[in-house]
């Protein structure tokens, strides 16, 4: 018996194992594998022979060769499917993700924009608020002021009197008239200003203060004056001049002042409110010291001329007296007036000429009677 013929005695059964087999023994049965059915027993292919067996294996390994390159092809094949679904995939995040960066860039371009509007219309509004209230506020200081204007410009504030104030040469009727003011008139509806300069145009006027008194309806005018201290010759008049060298006046009424004599300010520059030019100007400083220095002797109400051509020369005369006295550039007046006193006291009622313009340390004066 072959070793296929033992295996396929092997019975498998539901009944007892051991008088199974005791009959299979002893009958000595051999099992038809091929033409039998056994219960329990799963049954085999016949046997094939050492080519077939070959072929088969041969193709077993061609099939599992083939199943192997179909699976490292489907790998491949997946791993390029892979890669190219991930570069998609990327590609499309890239683009979700742009998308979603643009959208949020807008997102936030917009909320800035809402933001600025936001901020401009809070501005816009307390621009509108502020510009309302300056209006308001505005409006009521308009109202206000023409309020005090109305109030100010009403008859209540009428001129009712004008006072005028230490003048002496100028009349109050004079002042009043070139100040421009009108009785009855309302006192806000002129400027001081202007009355001010009205006033100034008067030569003998030095200085003036305006001034409202509200509570008395007057006006108040305060006047400083010039005083006409010396004159000029001017033909056949006299030309008031103070010690300012201010033109004060052209008459042909003599004053009981000096007359200076030699002044080199052109004729037409010489009218009431103008001044004596540069050079005159220089002498009349000298002047006045001769003039001083004669009144501390007691000799100046008897200066009648003093000629100031010559600045190395000055000439002063002593008309009630008959006297001329030469003082030389007055370079020691004060020395000079004691011996011009001493000299009229000695020679009263002698025309002379009198001397001094020397150095009177080393030299005499000259007195010299005329014939």
């Amino acid at each position: 018996m072959s070793k296929n013929e033992r295996r396929r005695t092997i019975v498998y059964s539901n009944v007892n194992k051991k008088a199974d087999s005791k009959s299979a023994s002893r009958n000595n049965d051999v099992i038809d594998l091929d033409n039998e059915i056994v219960i329990g027993l799963a049954s085999f292919p016949p046997p094939q022979n050492g080519n077939k067996q070959k072929e088969n294996k041969q193709k077993k390994r061609s099939l599992s060769k083939n199943k192997k390159n179909g699976q490292a092809s489907k790998k491949i094949n997946n791993d390029i499917l892979g890669k190219e679904l991930k570069k998609q995939a990327n590609k499309s995040n890239t683009k979700v993700s742009n998308k979603n960066t643009s959208k949020q860039v807008a997102n936030n371009k917009e909320s800035v924009n809402k933001t600025k509007m936001t901020m401009e219309e809070k501005i816009r509004r307390k621009k509108i608020k502020i510009l309302k209230r300056m209006s308001v506020v505005i409006l009521m200081f308009v109202l206000l002021i023409c309020g005090l204007v109305y109030f100010f410009l009403s008859p209540i504030f009428n001129v009712k009197s004008i006072e005028v104030t230490n003048n002496n040469y100028i009349t109050k009727e004079q002042i009043i008239n070139s100040s421009g003011i009108k009785m009855n008139e309302n006192m806000f509806k002129f400027s001081k200003k202007e009355v001010k300069n009205n006033i100034l145009s008067n030569p003998y006027i030095e200085d003036v203060k305006v001034s409202r008194n509200i509570f008395n309806d007057k006006i108040e005018i305060d006047i400083k004056e010039r005083t006409a201290t010396l004159m000029l010759e001017y033909g056949n008049s006299y030309v008031y001049i103070n010690n300012q060298g201010y033109i004060l006046e052209i008459s042909t009424v003599k004053l009981d002042s000096p007359i200076l004599k030699g002044y080199v300010t052109p004729l037409e520059q010489v009218k009431p409110g103008n001044r004596l030019n540069k050079g005159d100007l220089e002498r009349l400083e000298t002047v006045l010291q001769i003039i001083e220095a004669a009144n501390s002797n007691d000799l100046g109400q008897l200066i009648t001329q003093i000629d100031i051509k010559d600045t190395n020369d000055y000439i002063m005369v002593l008309e009630s007296e008959d006297k001329t006295v030469y003082l030389g550039d007055c370079s020691n007046l004060s020395t000079q007036m004691l011996y011009v006193k001493d000299m009229v006291t000695r020679s009263k009622g002698v025309e002379a000429e009198f001397f001094v313009d020397m150095d009177l340390n080393t030299g005499r004066p000259v007195f010299r009677e005329k014939v």
